[in-house]
């Protein structure tokens, strides 16, 4: 399932910079059915949720199919809420390529004006997807 498009929208590119590799700003979509069902009346969004919109960040700036193939660690640490939480900034910190063609990345989510509130860290390794 494709989240990008529907669940949440891309508003922005940010350049690479030190520290960062890419990054993106995107918009949550409050009203997506997710909501109603995670958690109805206090919609929270989805941890997994989050993964699946790294991997496709990570698709968008590699410009290749890409799928999680192992976590090495998913760090939450505040709770994204999208009626108050409904921008986002996703920032790549590291990325390296496996020798068996992965990518190992790390990628924060944080609140765009706010860098300080740190809702989630991944340490994730994708795979290009074979065909």
């Amino acid at each position: 399932m494709t989240l990008n498009g529907d669940f949440f929208t891309i508003e922005g590119r940010l350049p690479a910079r030190d520290g960062m590799a890419y990054g993106f700003d995107v918009r949550l979509n409050p009203e997506h059915f997710i909501y109603k069902a995670h958690f109805p009346g206090h919609p929270i969004t989805p941890g997994v949720c989050l993964m699946q919109m790294v991997a496709e960040l990570a698709q968008e700036a590699e410009g290749c199919s890409l799928y999680v193939r192992s976590v090495r660690n998913a760090k939450y640490t505040g709770v994204v809420v999208p009626g108050d939480n409904a921008r986002l900034r996703f920032l790549f910190t590291s990325r390296t390529e496996t020798e068996d063609g992965g990518l190992k990345i790390q990628a924060s989510v944080t609140a765009p004006d706010s860098p300080e509130m740190l809702f989630t860290k991944f340490s994730l390794t994708l795979y290009r997807e074979q065909i």
